[in-house]
């Protein structure tokens, strides 16, 4: 797997490397055979957004009317009716995908998400305190403030003795957006020990009161070690997806039907040439085959119902894969948010939109959505459906 920052140069790491190039040489980085990657963009916007958690109707429709139509959104809960929405220009999330391969990039998320991530496992974020991380990515640096999970929109700075300055007037910023921020400390956190010192010699902090991490792409860190629930994708791309795997399927359907057609012609072949004794041992072992492999799958029950129950990782591909699979053509993915709502409890919800154009048939939900709660409701004017599940 690849690593990258996404800005007006890209900061990679792969299995053997490390570094800053322009945009144009990005072919230059992936020379081995893994083509794989998961890309950190620092273009984004974000808005904290108060909806009611419990009326998905409404708190769905405020959180996609918060943007225009030419951004993708991705939404998380980070406090009681609060929620924080992210958006990327999908013009940049089109150019990553024509650039890298649609079948390479494997998660594209914020850069303020990853780094976020860093900062989590590390230890790093401060219920008290907001953090201050100035992430030193040469020539630029990247100032961010976090709150738990909430985070502003990445400040770009030149490296000069302005440093203090703009960390005091992005403090100033904050407390004046966030009226509750009145009176909070702020922790600095730098990957520079040449941004340390320049505040150091300001005055702002005292050198024991500033963090300083020795790695030069916290966020290539974050990306690489930590635990996402976003993946940004186009519309057309939930129909490519889903017609990729409607062919694979098909070919292993063929497949399966060769396999089946060939074992019968074997065993009518054999069968037409021995007596009713043999055919009536053949039947008999046959009869226990079957009955031997009804008492392997019962085990085979029961072990997969204990492992649930001992709390196994949910394979969330497999749900957001049977999904898409089953969402009609005449229909359109309007969203798909996968969020953890309690210890060992996640909650999957998707909106489709139905085509006001074409006859709609039946939407028919995959055997793994067999408990989900469906709806019909109206997103933009245009009719389509909620299907919600809890995952445990």
């Amino acid at each position: 797997m690849n690593y990258l920052i996404l800005d007006s140069d890209i900061y990679y790491e792969t299995g053997e490397k490390s570094g800053r190039i322009s945009g144009q040489d990005i072919g230059t980085v992936f020379t081995g055979e893994d083509k794989t990657v998961s890309v950190a963009v620092v273009e984004t916007l974000q808005k904290h957004l108060a909806a009611p958690q419990k009326d998905t109707f409404s708190r769905d429709q405020l959180i996609a009317e918060s943007f225009g139509s030419e951004y993708v959104t991705q939404s998380e809960q980070i406090g009681n009716n609060f929620f924080q929405v992210i958006a990327i220009e999908k013009a940049k999330v089109n150019e990553i995908y024509k650039c890298l391969g649609f079948e390479n990039v494997r998660r594209i998320v914020p850069y303020a998400v990853a780094l976020r991530e860093f900062l989590k496992i590390n230890n790093l974020l401060d219920v008290e305190k907001r953090v201050i991380f100035l992430d030193y990515l040469n020539p630029t640096v990247l100032l961010t403030i976090f709150h738990e999970d909430a985070f502003t929109t990445p400040r770009r700075l030149a490296l000069n003795n302005r440093i203090p300055i703009e960390i005091t007037r992005s403090q100033e910023n904050y407390r004046n957006l966030n009226k509750d921020a009145n009176g909070v400390d702020f922790l600095i956190i730098t990957n520079s020990k040449d941004i340390k010192d320049k505040i150091v010699a300001s005055g702002l902090e005292a050198n024991e009161n500033i963090t300083l991490v020795k790695d030069p792409y916290p966020a290539l860190t974050g990306l690489r070690q930590g635990k996402f629930s976003m993946h940004y994708l186009l519309p057309e791309q939930f129909i490519r997806l889903r017609r990729a795997k409607e062919i694979k399927k098909r070919f292993l359907s063929l497949g399966v039907m060769a396999a089946i057609l060939s074992v019968f012609l074997a065993v009518f072949a054999v069968s037409f040439g021995i007596n009713k004794d043999r055919r009536l041992a053949l039947k008999d072992l046959q009869l226990k085959e079957r009955s031997e492999s009804e008492k392997l799958k019962q085990a085979y029950t029961a072990k997969y119902r204990d492992m649930v129950r001992r709390g196994v990782k949910i394979n969330f591909d497999d749900y957001l894969e049977s999904f898409i699979n089953a969402v009609p053509d005449e229909y359109k993915i309007e969203s798909i948010v996968m969020r953890k709502i309690s210890s060992g409890v996640f909650r999957f919800e998707a909106v489709v939109l139905a085509d006001d154009d074409r006859s709609c048939s039946a939407f028919v939900l995959p055997q793994h959505f067999r408990q989900a709660k469906t709806e019909n409701i109206l997103v933009k004017s245009n009719p389509g459906v909620r299907v919600m599940l809890d995952i445990f």
